[in-house]
């Protein structure tokens, strides 16, 4: 709707084509407690792409939790703040791998 309105010409189809769900069971099952080594599993890519996706999208959602606050919807903010906080965890966010 927002493409429309602004008139910017879109292929919805070549769009969604876009969308690549690969590391989705992935995130899913970090949130939900697994390990890194089961996570792995359902990426079926290098652990340091894992890494790097995960502190990304833990970004993303803490930077739209800042956005909400911002906007003054309270409710979405810690709703962002949750999801956050479940990412946020274990070797994935480690200050370093070397000892």
């Amino acid at each position: 709707k927002a493409c429309i309105s602004c008139k910017i010409e879109l292929d919805e189809d070549e769009f969604v084509d876009k969308f690549n769900p690969g590391m989705m069971e992935a995130v899913f099952a970090w949130c939900k407690g697994a390990k890194f080594i089961e996570v792995q599993k359902f990426s079926q890519t290098f652990e340091g792409t894992t890494i790097r996706t995960l502190r990304r999208l833990e970004e993303l959602v803490r930077q739209i939790g800042t956005a909400a606050k911002a906007i003054g919807n309270h409710e979405l903010q810690e709703k962002f703040e949750k999801g956050s906080e479940l990412i946020k965890r274990d070797i994935v966010f480690c200050a370093s791998l070397y000892l």
